[in-house]
């Protein structure tokens, strides 16, 4: 069985190169941001398997960080085709899977495809950098055999070990809620921030801002309805309606979107237990765009 050795080192984060591939836009800017506030310096992105391929031939990522589920070329099939390189040096670059299936056939599925670590949803900074952590520190010997190409699947490292293959969940961490939402928080204050960057824009005559204006607010909606935050999620939906209303950047009023970003801010100080104080804060943003429609 032909096996290829695969060096500890210590982690620095600074020196990784990472290619992140996904095809939800969520999802990516997540991992991004979680990756660079880890001190992950390149990190590049690829918006689905296919895309995915072209650029880690081209980017040559010291770790691959994939979705499994996307269209065509999902994560299984992309990690299939990079342990089926012919580049001897592509081929062994560590793989991290990230999923919701964390069932027992389902892991086993992946890790028999050339899977090196998993990742479950809700990602989390702490699973990402155990990851990381795992692969860099403690890789696992690479098998290149007709029968199976990847990291070694036994539990011991020893190539004379015989025994039986890894759990599924060995290890696998889920997520705390706690962590999940300080991940998620974290990312959604960054897109809070970027619709103040972009009214400034605007206010200095950046027509051509808008496209990145309505993104932004579409990524905190999404992430409020992730994390269950109705209330944000309502504000975010009441600032990308009348956005759409006022159809040009001309149109825009740029206190009206302070208005809903101020909201926004009350509520991020506001527990989610105090319903009422959230309700009222909502329902007031309400009759302030009422008045702005009817003027």
């Amino acid at each position: 069985m032909p096996l290829k050795q695969r060096t500890p080192q210590q982690l620095d984060l600074s020196l990784l190169s990472i290619l992140v591939v996904d095809d939800q836009p969520f999802f990516r800017v997540l991992l991004t941001e979680i990756l660079r506030n880890l001190g992950v310096r390149s990190v590049s992105v690829a918006v689905d398997g296919e895309d995915g391929l072209d650029a880690f031939d081209s980017v040559r990522p010291d770790i691959l960080i994939t979705d499994w589920m996307m269209p065509n070329i999902d994560g299984i099939e992309l990690t299939r085709r990079v342990r089926a390189s012919e580049d001897n040096v592509l081929k062994v670059t560590p793989i991290i899977l990230v999923t919701a299936n964390n069932r027992k056939s389902q892991i086993e599925f992946a890790r028999n495809s050339g899977v090196d670590e998993f990742i479950l949803k809700p990602v989390s900074v702490k699973s990402v950098c155990d990851r990381l952590r795992e692969v860099i520190e403690r890789p696992r010997n690479f098998i290149d055999d007709p029968g199976y190409s990847g990291p070694c699947r036994r539990r011991r490292a020893e190539p004379t070990f015989k025994g039986p293959y890894r759990r599924f969940d060995d290890p696998l961490e889920v997520a705390t809620e706690e962590e999940m939402l300080e991940s998620m928080r974290s990312i959604m204050n960054l897109a809070v921030a970027r619709i103040g960057l972009h009214v400034n824009a605007l206010q200095d005559g950046r027509t051509d801002i808008m496209p990145l204006l309505v993104r932004a607010v579409g990524e905190v909606h999404s992430i409020s309805d992730e994390i269950q935050d109705f209330h944000v999620s309502r504000v975010a939906q009441l600032l990308r309606s009348y956005l759409n209303r006022a159809n040009t950047p001309e149109a825009v009023r740029p206190d009206v979107i302070q208005t809903h970003l101020n909201a926004i801010d009350v509520l991020f100080k506001t527990p989610n237990l105090q319903t009422r104080m959230r309700d009222q804060v909502v329902s007031g943003l309400e009759e302030v765009i009422a008045k702005v429609s009817l003027g």
